[in-house]
């Protein structure tokens, strides 16, 4: 059987990045990072999630709601945990 999840741990350890402009795979997270782009000089990956939390509480169309939940866990697999 096939295990999505470990797979999806996987990929997220891949494609682990930093800066989140680097978010070219996922559509979604680069419109939103370009879109926030536009209202302030850098994007942080917290910005992005607390965007993404917005859309996800506020979509109505299924399809689009499961997109963003999609590049919600993409971009949090992407970041580095902060326990300092």
């Amino acid at each position: 059987m096939y295990d999505m999840f470990s797979t999806d741990l996987k990929l997220a350890d891949y494609i682990h990045v930093s800066n989140p402009e680097n978010y070219s795979g996922n559509q979604v997270v680069s419109s939103i990072c370009r879109e926030l782009k536009q209202h302030r000089q850098s994007v942080s990956n917290k910005d992005i999630i607390l965007r993404l939390i917005t859309l996800i509480e506020t979509e109505q169309d299924a399809n689009q709601h499961d997109d963003y939940l999609k590049a919600l866990e993409y971009v949090v697999y992407s970041t580095p945990d902060d326990f300092d």
